[in-house]
C-alpha cells in the first residue's frame, strides 16, 4: 500500500515532507491491524458468468453490492479456478491445491473419492489457528460421512450435497426436495427459497461468533440451474421478455440482496474494516443455447467458451477481494491469479507462516495487492480436464505463461495458442507461426502434469 501511496502521490507533485507525513499514517495504520487477524469469509457463486456483474460491464444485471467489493477492494481482470467444472473447482479452491494430484479431475468424482481425508482444507487450517469456522450452502466436494463439512473442520454447518436447488416444492430432475444437513447430521426440509436460508444461517454465524477470528464459507447455488426466482425477484425484471434470460436476472438481483445482508451484518457489529473477504465463482457460465437442458442464460462475453471448456469462457470468472485494513480501494490488478491462492492468502493473513504439509500450491497475494512486489504472482498456470474420464477422447488440458495460452481441446486435435493481450476472445490461433512458444509451452504443461494422478474412478475409494 505504500509503495501504491508514494506512486500516486508523487504523480500529483506532493513535497517530500508531506509524502513522509502521509508513509507514517499509513505504517502506523498498518501496525494497528496487524495484530488483529481477520475474519475470512469465502463467497462462492455457482456458474457465473464472466459478463454477469455491474462491476464487469453487464447492460441487464443488477448487483450494486457485489459491485460495492469491487468499489471498496480490488478486482482481479484475469481471474481463474482451477477448473471448469464445479467439484473439482471447489476442490481446488478449499484445498489450496491443483486437485489432479489427488484425483478429483471432474463431477465423476463429486460423491467418491472426494476429497481425500488426507487433503487439509482450509477450515482445518483455520480452526486448528484459532479460528471458528462456518460453511452454509453447497458442499459438492465428497458424499461420505468422513468427507461431510462438519467432519472437516467447520464448527457450524447448514449444507447440502448437490446443492443444484433453490425451491423445495418444485419437482425437477435436479429438485426432489431440498434436503439439508445441520452440524449433528440432522436432516431437514427446507421450506423457503436456498439462497435465502443459506445467507439467514450465515448471518446467525457471524453474529454469534463476532467477538473472535471466524472463518465462514459461503457456497451458494445461484446462478446455476435449474432457473428457479421468486416471484417478487422476476416481477423486478418484468420487462425483459426473455423468460430464460428474465429468470437469471431475478436470481442474481436475489444474490446480490443476500450479499448486501452480510455486508450489513458486518457493518451492524463493526466488523467490515478488518473481514477479508473473496468473492468468486467455480467457473464460467454455462452459456450453452444449444442445449437448454443445461443452459442457465449467462454471458461469458467477451470470453469465448462456458463451463467444462478449456476456453477462457471455462476457467476465467468474476473475481474480486476486500479488505479495508489492508488493500487499497477500487483497484483493478491484472495479473493473472488463480483459486488456489485464496487459501495461501487466508492462510497468512491469520498468521500461519508454516502450514502443514502438503503444502498450498497457491501464491499470497498481501505482497502483491499492497505494492510491495511489483512482479507477476506466477510464473504460469496450468488445467487438465479429463473428463469423462473412461473417454479419452474428450479430455483436454491449457497453460497459460504471461499473456500466452496454449490449449488443447482434444486429444487428437493440434494444440491452440493465443495471445490473450492481444485477443481475449480466442479467435486468432497462432500455433503454425510461433513453434518454439508451442513447445516451450507443452514442456512445460507436461512437467506440470508429471505430478499428478489419475482421475479416481466412482466407486472406488
Amino acid at each position: 500500500m505504500i509503495y501504491l501511496l508514494k506512486k500516486r502521490i508523487l504523480i500529483f507533485g506532493l513535497c517530500p515532507m508531506v509524502l513522509f507525513a502521509i508513509t507514517c499514517v499509513v505504517q502506523a495504520g498498518s501496525n494497528d491491524t496487524n495484530n488483529n487477524r481477520p475474519n475470512i469469509i469465502l463467497i462462492l457463486a455457482d456458474d457465473l458468468g464472466y459478463a454477469d456483474l455491474g462491476v464487469h460491464g453487464s447492460p441487464d444485471i443488477k448487483s450494486p453490492r457485489i459491485d460495492s467489493l469491487a468499489k471498496n477492494g480490488i478486482r482481479f481482470t484475469d481471474g481463474y479456478v482451477t477448473s471448469s467444472q464445479c467439484g473439482p473447482s471447489r476442490a481446488g479452491l478449499i484445498t489450496g491445491r491443483y486437485q489432479n494430484r489427488f484425483g478429483f479431475e471432474s463431477n465423476e468424482q463429486a460423491h467418491i473419492p472426494g476429497i481425500p481425508v488426507t487433503e487439509p482444507i482450509i477450515s482445518e487450517r483455520l480452526r486448528g489457528a484459532g479460528y471458528a469456522t462456518g460453511m452454509m450452502g453447497k458442499w459438492g466436494v465428497a458424499n461420505y460421512h468422513e468427507g461431510h463439512p462438519q467432519q472437516r473442520g467447520f464448527d457450524t454447518t447448514f449444507w447440502n450435497h448437490n446443492g443444484n436447488r433453490l425451491f423445495h416444492d418444485v419437482p425437477t430432475r435436479h429438485n426432489p426436495g431440498i434436503m439439508v444437513r445441520h452440524g449433528n447430521d440432522k436432516k431437514d426440509v427446507l421450506t423457503e427459497y436456498s439462497t435465502d436460508a443459506f445467507t439467514r444461517e450465515a448471518v446467525k454465524f457471524i453474529t454469534a461468533n463476532k467477538a473472535k477470528p471466524f472463518f465462514l464459507y459461503l457456497p451458494y447455488v445461484t446462478p446455476h440451474l435449474p432457473r428457479e426466482a421468486r416471484p417478487q425477484d422476476l416481477a423486478r425484471f418484468s420487462h425483459v421478455p426473455d423468460l430464460r434470460r428474465r429468470t437469471t436476472l431475478a436470481m442474481m438481483a436475489n444474490l446480490d440482496d443476500n450479499i448486501g445482508w452480510i455486508l450489513d451484518t458486518l457493518k451492524a457489529h463493526d466488523l467490515t474494516k478488518n473481514t477479508l473477504i473473496f468473492f468468486i465463482s467455480d467457473n464460467g457460465g454455462a452459456d450453452v443455447i444449444h442445449d437448454p437442458a443445461n443452459d442457465n442464460a449467462s454471458f461469458n462475453h467477451p470470453l469465448q467458451g462456458n463451463k467444462s471448456t478449456m476456453f477462457e469462457g471455462g476457467i476465467r470468472v468474476p473475481f474480486i477481494v476486500q479488505w479495508p485494513a489492508k488493500f487499497p480501494a477500487g483497484t483493478v490488478y491484472k495479473a493473472p491469479v488463480i483459486s488456489l491462492d485464496i487459501v495461501a492468502t487466508s492462510l497468512a493473513a491469520a498468521g500461519i507462516n508454516k502450514p502443514k504439509k502438503p503444502m498450498p500450491e497457491g501464491v499470497n497475494l498481501i505482497p502483491y495487492l499492497t505494492g510491495v512486489n511489483e512482479g507477476s504472482p506466477h510464473e504460469a498456470l496450468y488445467w487438465r480436464f479429463n473428463f469423462p474420464s473412461l473417454q479419452p477422447k474428450h479430455h483436454s488440458w491449457a497453460v497459460r505463461k504471461g499473456d500466452w495460452k496454449l490449449m488443447k481441446y482434444k486429444p487428437w486435435a493440434k494444440s491452440k495458442l493465443f495471445n490473450l493481450a492481444e485477443d481475449i476472445g480466442e479467435k486468432h490461433d497462432l500455433a503454425e507461426h510461433n513453434p518454439a512458444k508451442v513447445q516451450q509451452l507443452n514442456k512445460m504443461w507436461h512437467q506440470w502434469d508429471a505430478k499428478n494422478i489419475a482421475p479416481g474412478i466412482e466407486g472406488v475409494r
